[in-house]
């Protein structure tokens, strides 16, 4: 899957960098009244750098499966000025959950923690997503 399929992150400009993480350069448009990226922006690219893990990253998935998120929490650190990183972790013991529940009953909930950071490698938010994840049928 191509970020750019997203057109709300598109539109964004949520972009893939070179490490495969996704970045939100740091632009007029993202910017709040403190002239730093704004609160919305930076949800924008932890949730879409959660949810373009789980489609991306499970080799015997990818193109088999559809996402929905069920809910997520944030926390805003510090402020943001300059491009953004997505750094997603997601436990080993819920990656063989996920793995286990596709295989057996088609469906899982997983939950994915992303934190964001600055050009300096500081953090400026982080958020727990938890996503209802499916199979889809393939004919």
């Amino acid at each position: 899957m191509k970020i750019s399929q997203v057109p709300f992150a598109a539109h964004n400009g949520i972009t893939i960098n070179e490490d495969n993480a996704l970045s939100l350069c740091f632009e007029k448009t993202v910017q709040n009244h403190m002239a730093g990226v704004h609160a919305g922006a930076q949800f924008l690219l932890a949730e879409s750098a959660s949810g373009y893990y789980l489609l991306t990253q499970f080799p015997e998935f990818v193109g088999r499966i559809t996402t929905l998120l069920r809910g997520s929490d944030i926390k805003f650190c510090k402020k943001a000025f300059g491009t953004l990183t997505s750094h997603v972790e997601i436990s080993e013991v819920d990656t063989a959950k996920l793995q286990k529940s596709l295989n057996a009953r088609g469906r899982a909930v997983i939950e994915v923690l992303v934190k964001i950071t600055d050009e300096n490698d500081e953090m400026t938010c982080s958020g727990h997503f938890r996503w209802f994840v499916q199979l889809m049928d393939i004919d």
